[in-house]
């Protein structure tokens, strides 16, 4: 039934994408719930200039990709903590001014469109041992934080006021999220690409929040969904031979359809 998992080349696919999923859907509660989802896509804008930088001045290009879309979410996280402009503003400020950078470079420069066409659409299935590595300890990272600053997190996502009542090191977390978000864009661009990354980030959280009746169940059933969503698009585009980065998109996509519904006609009060 599950031919794909014969292919070492779709047994890589298979853990970077399960490992990035799980590590998003962690992230995806704190950021959907404090409507930072679109974070998500400002910043693969930022990733795709980053990336594009990299490529010009090294072979590594993620190397210098990962610090530029850091530096650049803990930035916008910034600018609206000092209430300069509102954080909606900011992720579209740096987001479009990095990216008509990028394209500027892009156009002043030579033999970059097949590295551009990765970078919209994803290549997944040429990841390498190492992009399955990075993409564990991601995972970890994320697992590590989240599990350690739960309740901080949890006190600044639902009140502020009361978290900062409370001494929470909210300013602090913040920066720390924003860096995590940052790091799994860039890596997880070379899952589905620049153009669909936001999908791990804003999903798991819907799709949970419609039927989770606590944040804990949110997070949970945000993990659950996100691991079994991208497991079967994996296999469905396999069979199907169609593009991994899409099939992702519209199998979460057909889950919160079923999650509304649910919630609409049959979840109780």
């Amino acid at each position: 039934m599950f031919n794909f998992l014969t292919q070492d080349f779709m047994i890589r696919a298979l853990l970077l994408a399960l490992s990035l999923s799980a590590a998003a859907s962690l992230l995806s509660p704190f950021l959907v719930l404090n409507k930072q989802a679109m974070i998500a896509d400002g910043l693969s804008h930022v990733a795709f200039t980053g990336i594009i930088f990299g490529l010009l001045f090294s072979n590594q290009a993620f190397y210098i990709a990962i610090p530029f879309t850091v530096l650049a979410s803990i930035f916008i996280t910034y600018l609206g903590n000092i209430k300069m402009i509102d954080h909606d503003s900011a992720i579209g400020v740096i987001s479009t001014f990095t990216l008509a950078v990028g394209l500027i470079v892009v156009s002043l420069t030579d033999g970059f469109n097949r590295d551009i066409e990765s970078l919209l659409t994803g290549a997944i299935l040429s990841s390498s041992s190492v992009d399955v590595w990075i993409s564990f300890a991601i995972l970890i990272i994320t697992g590590a934080f989240i599990t350690f600053f739960y309740r901080s997190l949890l006190s600044l996502t639902y009140d502020e006021s009361y978290a900062k009542f409370s001494k929470v090191k909210s300013t602090f977390l913040k920066y720390c999220l924003s860096a995590l978000t940052g790091l799994f864009i860039v890596v997880g661009i070379r899952t589905v690409g620049m153009l669909l990354i936001s999908t791990f980030i804003i999903f798991p959280a819907l799709i949970a929040s419609q039927i989770s009746r606590s944040f804990k169940q949110t997070i949970l059933i945000s993990l659950l969904v996100s691991v079994v969503s991208v497991f079967l698009s994996i296999w469905i585009s396999y069979e199907l031979d169609t593009p991994t980065g899409s099939t992702i998109v519209v199998f979460y996509t057909l889950v919160l359809a079923l999650a509304i519904i649910y919630r609409r006609f049959f979840k109780k009060n």
